[in-house]
């Protein structure tokens, strides 16, 4: 059973799913080669960065599903399964007196952000960003622990602009401290382990610890420590760790441009400022990056609302086979594979589905025998199975995903691509699935 992200990487060495640089790598060139690398399907590991000796980088820890198979050491195919099984059996984290990712402790003037190879991910980005640590908060009302990933971009020593969704807890978290006039405390953990990462991405609700789902996707609870300027606990086994501050009362100053997990560069825009009090890391520590719209950011984001929907669905007695969010280089898209036992039940897997993930805005419903990974096949069923008199769901005026100037996401469109029911014998496929 793997502890942290070193004992993840020798399992990648042990599997071949690493490459690992140990000639000089420039910063200003690491986005390029991580771009590279995604062709590969392999992680990549930066040893040798001049100007930043002695800490690595490291990108697509989730190149594929695989890679979470050889987490679980299970097969691909049952993943989303397993993740299932483990969603509802929560541990809650232990605390420990110490832990490596305190070995180096950085206050006061000797807190410097720009000495850590944080890096410049699209050209027309607005400078260097923190890209993959879990932001860890607590209800200033209620003392519930939330985690997330956000953005942050680097703008001084020991300050960085800091991107909160809106409608995300984290925002609650901010307006309660603001109407509470105080700062909203929080601790960046970055270099973790994986599964810790999948579960600050899974969005479950808002009572639910996702540390403590961490230790569900685990098997075991997840070691805390405490931080050092912040009444905060952080994994005692993470690489590196900011700590600090959203104070709700300062002016919002302007961040970006980011070229995001759609492609596009989200202009600049005024965000918080997040304010460092302190910098605790391991001797070495090994920092991940995530390129917004990669292979890994798709298989982050997408795995947990693939259970959540999944879970919807069979609480509806769906018999599903399987579910994909990984179709294109977002999660906005998905497709399941059901076995049919009503003509119309496409529709209401369709409304589960939307129900379960607000930012899902199309889905697709095939037959069990389209492999919901293979782009060619939905078109494929679309082609082939779909009656568009009957088969199309349109539903206006919903909740999409939130940054959306021009209406984009306020409709969701449902697609039922399967056969019609009773009529298998005539829809039975020669054999000739496109590859």
């Amino acid at each position: 059973m793997i502890k942290d992200l070193r004992d993840y990487i020798q399992l990648l060495k042990e599997q071949n799913k690493i490459d690992i640089v140990d000639e000089a790598a420039e910063l200003s060139d690491i986005s390029l080669r991580m771009r590279e690398q995604e062709k590969r399907g392999k992680t990549i590991l930066f040893r040798n960065i001049p100007g930043f000796e002695g800490t690595s980088m490291i990108n697509n820890l989730f190149a594929d599903r695989s890679f979470l198979a050889a987490i679980f050491g299970c097969a691909q195919e049952t993943v989303q399964e397993l993740l299932e099984e483990r969603y509802s059996k929560r541990i809650p984290p232990v605390m420990v007196k110490e832990g490596p990712v305190q070995e180096k402790v950085f206050l006061g003037e000797e807190i410097d952000i720009f000495g850590f190879p944080f890096i410049q991910h699209a050209p027309k980005d607005g400078g260097r960003y923190n890209s993959a640590g879990i932001v860890i908060a607590k209800d200033p009302r209620t003392g519930i622990r939330n985690c997330s990933i956000n953005r942050m971009q680097l703008k001084g020593r020991n300050v960085t602009g800091f991107r909160m969704s809106p409608r995300q807890d984290l925002e609650s978290y901010y307006n309660a401290a603001k109407e509470l006039g105080q700062r909203l405390e929080l601790a960046v953990s970055i270099g973790n382990h994986p599964l810790d990462l999948l579960a600050a991405a899974s969005g479950p609700p808002r009572d639910v610890d996702e540390l403590e789902l961490a230790g569900a996707f685990r098997g075991e609870a997840v070691e805390l420590v405490k931080c050092k300027t912040v009444d905060l606990e952080v994994p005692a086994r993470a690489e590196l760790v900011l700590e600090g501050y959203l104070d709700p009362q300062e002016p919002w100053e302007p961040e970006g441009p980011f070229g995001d997990f759609m492609e596009f560069y989200v202009p600049v825009m005024d965000n918080p400022l997040f304010h460092i009090t302190a910098i605790t890391c391991r001797e070495h520590p090994i920092l991940q990056a995530i390129h917004a719209g990669s292979r890994d950011d798709v298989t982050l984001l997408g795995t947990p609302r693939e259970v959540e929907i999944a879970r919807m669905l069979k609480s509806m007695n769906v018999d599903v086979r399987k579910i994909s969010l990984q179709i294109c280089n977002n999660y906005l898209t998905g497709a399941v594979a059901i076995h049919k036992q009503l003509e119309d039940e496409p529709r209401n897997v369709m409304m589960g589905a939307f129900a379960a993930f607000k930012f899902l805005k199309n889905f697709v419903v095939v037959d069990e025998d389209v492999d919901v990974d293979n782009p060619k096949e939905i078109l494929w069923a679309m082609s082939t199975r779909l009656r568009a008199e009957k088969g199309i769901l349109v539903i206006p005026n919903a909740v999409g995903f939130g940054r959306d100037a021009y209406g984009i996401h306020t409709a969701k469109l449902g697609i039922d691509a399967t056969a019609p029911l009773g009529h298998w014998d005539e829809f039975e496929r020669t054999g000739g699935q496109n590859g």
